[in-house]
This record gives structure tokens, sequence and C-alpha cells, in this order.
């Protein structure tokens, strides 16, 4: 099977490679002759039609095609010959008629040869009866031009603008007075009430608070005692110093406090930074140093109270570390 595909394959290239045979020439004397013939015989106004003349002559023969003038009156609109064999020779013409319905056709068309004497000689086609027909209605006779431009003479009304002006004038008149006697919004009634906020203290000593009754020291949970130790103690100081605290990270926070009295601040940041980013493992002592650390960071850089709210016999309760 395999030894029958491979001769297969064998004769189908050797048949691709092989020349192409020269087209047969008719043995004996060739005549001149030609015809003419036509691809429709019933076209609209300005439709083609195709005309092919087929010549048949000796090999090597010359002639000269018929003129185009002789196709009036139809307009050739593209000619290409072909050459089909060495004795024959096809002239292609696409030509259409732009006449109302008429009965026309292609006349008698010449074709000059030089025979092997050296003689010129003519040899001349059929005519071809080709009707053209047409859409239009029977009365139009003649294609006409396109018509000029018109002059439309519109009347002018000046007393519909009048109108129109003081339309306009009693719009703009009604929106001043609207705007005027329009009762404005309480902008104060329409603020929402939100309770004011705590001194940053304040708030961070109730935050402390709420952190070591949580007893995730003692838990164990050292990277999120962190977490939120960093949280409470980077709002403080945003608060307390005006800096911005959201979403920067601890020297960018701690490079706007680099004049400030907050000196062990940096100890509990970085500490925290090393359990939430390089993943140490603290000890629980640690994490109570830097809550008292934070604790007394808090303590010592509150603001002092007015001296008319002070009091002699008020004192601070301290927040109690976790155990």
């Amino acid at each position: 099977m395999m030894r029958a595909a491979s001769w297969f394959v064998i004769v189908i290239g050797a048949s691709a490679c092989a020349p192409e045979e020269a087209p047969e020439i008719p043995e004996g004397p060739i005549e001149w002759s030609v015809s003419a013939t036509t691809d429709v015989s019933e076209v609209e106004v300005g439709d083609d039609v195709t005309l092919m003349l087929t010549v048949t002559h000796p090999p090597e023969g010359n002639f000269v095609p018929p003129p185009e003038t002789q196709l009036d009156p139809f307009s050739v609109i593209e000619y290409w010959r072909e050459e089909v064999s060495p004795v024959e020779t096809r002239l292609h013409y696409r030509v259409a008629a732009y006449q109302l319905p008429a009965d026309l056709e292609v006349g008698v068309l010449e074709l000059s040869y030089q025979g092997d004497d050296g003689e010129i000689g003519t040899l001349e086609t059929d005519p071809i009866p080709i009707r053209v027909v047409t859409s239009l209605t029977p009365d139009v006779t003649d294609i006409h031009d396109i018509k000029q431009q018109a002059v439309l003479n519109v009347p002018r009304n000046w007393s519909l603008l009048w109108w129109l002006l003081a339309a306009l004038l009693l719009a703009a008149i009604a929106y001043i007075i609207y705007r005027k006697f329009r009762k404005e919004p309480d902008s104060e009634a329409a603020q929402v009430w939100a309770p004011p906020l705590p001194r940053p203290d304040v708030e961070a000593e109730a935050a402390l608070a709420r952190l070591a009754q949580r007893k995730l020291i003692e838990n164990h949970r050292l990277e999120l005692f962190f977490t939120e130790l960093t949280d409470i103690m980077k709002r403080y100081a945003g608060r307390r110093f005006d800096v911005p605290y959201l979403e920067r990270t601890t020297d960018e926070i701690l490079s706007d406090l680099r004049d400030q009295p907050v000196k062990g601040l940096r100890g509990i940041l970085e500490s925290a930074d090393l359990v939430k980013f390089a993943k140490t493992t603290p000890e629980q002592d640690e994490a109570r140093s830097s809550f008292d650390l934070a604790r007394a960071l808090v303590r010592t850089t509150k603001p002092a109270p007015p001296p008319s709210l002070s009091s002699p016999s008020s004192t601070d309760e301290p927040t109690e570390a976790p155990a």
C-alpha cells in the first residue's frame, strides 16, 4: 500500500514539473475571419454591454482593431485583448448607450489586416441589434440637465421677531423675580448634627483602656495587639500635633513629628513594624513595655487644661497596663 502511494506521489510530481505543452497550430493555411457577439440584446439606459470580436488569423498575423468611432452611438468604457491561441485573438469592448428607449445596433465593424503577400485586406462584421429600454414614463423623451438652484422669496414678517423678543424679556424678568423672592434653605438646619470629637488624649487613653481589657498579650495574639496599638498612637499623634496620619508609613509620620516631643513614639511604631512586616515573634514583656511607653507618651504630651477649669483636687485616674 505504501509503495503504491509513493508511485502516485512521484507521478503527480512529475506531471506538475513537466513543461507546458505549446498550443497546437492547425496544419495548412489559416484563412482570415472575424465575428462579433454581445452578451445581451436588451439593456436599460446606462447599462453596459460586452461586445466580443473573435479574429481568426495565421500565426504572427498582423491586424488593426476597428476604431472606437465605429461603435457610435455606444460609448466605450473599457477595452482589452485576449490571445486565445496563435491563430485566434479575442477583442473585448465594454460599451454603454446613454439614449432614451430606442432600437440601436452595433454597426458594421471593419478590421484591417496584412496578408502573407503583404497586401492590406479588410474584414467586416455583421450588425448586431441592441434594444435600449427605460423605466421612465412614456412622456419623457429626453434626459434633461439638473435645474438651477431656485430662489425662494420669503416674506419678512418683523412682527413675529418682536413677539419673540418680548417673550424672552418676560422670561428673564420672571427668572429675576424668582431668584429674588425664593426662600433660601437654612444652611444650619440642613447640616447633619454630629457629636464633637473628644480631645486626642482622652480618646487615646480610652482606646488604650479598651485594648488592655481585651487581653491580647495574655492570649498570645501579639500581631493583632501591635497592629491596634500602632493605629491608636498614629491617630493620637496626628490629631494632637495636627499632622496627616491616614495611609502613611512610620517614616512619613515621624518625619512630620521631628520637632515634637514624641521621642518614645519611634520605638513603639518600629517594634510594631517588625512584628507586622518582618514577622518577628516578640516577647510578652516587650509588648507590655510598648503599651506602658504608649500610655506614658499620651500623658506627657497631652495639652494642659485651661486654668479656669483646673482644680487642685482633680487627679487623673491611671490606665492599668495589661497583666
